[in-house]
């Protein structure tokens, strides 16, 4: 797959131009950047609204000026960690055209390229625990909404004789489960860079959905 140089707008709301493009000089505002990484490193439980503040050089009374909580927090983190992998997604199946064996194809990059790209972000969706009612079932319908996209795909790809995986839906599972892992172990500035990666996990992800091209 090629690298893509063009820019890929972020906004809430905003169309992506190119899914493939990260910004190396994208960052959150410095508060919910704080909360992340402590939220990361330290679980949700584990952080407290002092800790943040404190992190973010500023006061217990200055947080709860732009967020009502520590619930807050994390709701918003999770949503736009939700939002962006959603429209890059959206973005790369429009790309990708009509063949369902290259719109899955697609959909493994972009998820691949968000993990690396996203670490911090893709890290967070461990602490889903800590979201209250109704916060946690509309992460959980995104998550799935973002599942059904690529076994929309893996269906589409096996009517067609392109996968021949009996369990579509495990087969589908089993790919987001491998792409998703790469946020645990991936460091920035190793010998593999982000786009090396997603083409490698191509190719697992195509073993996985039992793609018959030699």
């Amino acid at each position: 797959m090629s690298q893509h140089t063009g820019k890929a707008d972020i906004a809430e709301g905003v169309v992506i131009d190119d899914w493939r493009y990260y910004d190396p000089a994208y960052t959150l505002p410095e508060l919910l950047d704080a909360a992340l990484e402590l939220f990361v490193t330290c679980g949700y439980y584990g952080t407290s609204v002092r800790a943040i503040a404190s992190r973010a050089g500023m006061t217990v009374p200055g947080l709860y000026y732009n967020f009502k909580n520590k619930q807050d927090m994390l709701v918003t983190l999770l949503r736009m960690s939700n939002d962006e992998l959603r429209r890059r997604g959206q973005a790369a199946l429009a790309d990708a055209g009509d063949d369902p064996r290259n719109r899955f194809i697609a959909l493994v990059e972009n998820t691949v390229l968000y993990m690396t790209n996203r670490r911090r972000l893709a890290h967070l969706a461990r602490e889903i625990r800590g979201l209250e009612e109704p916060y946690r079932s509309q992460h959980i319908a995104l998550r799935d909404e973002f599942e059904a996209m690529m076994l929309t795909e893996v269906i589409s790809a096996r009517a067609l004789g392109l996968f021949d995986t009996p369990d579509p839906h495990e087969a589908t599972r089993a790919v987001l489960v491998l792409c998703q892992g790469v946020a645990d172990w991936y460091r920035p500035g190793g010998t593999k860079t982000p786009q090396d990666i997603a083409d490698r996990y191509i190719q697992f992800a195509l073993a996985l959905v039992g793609d018959i091209r030699p």
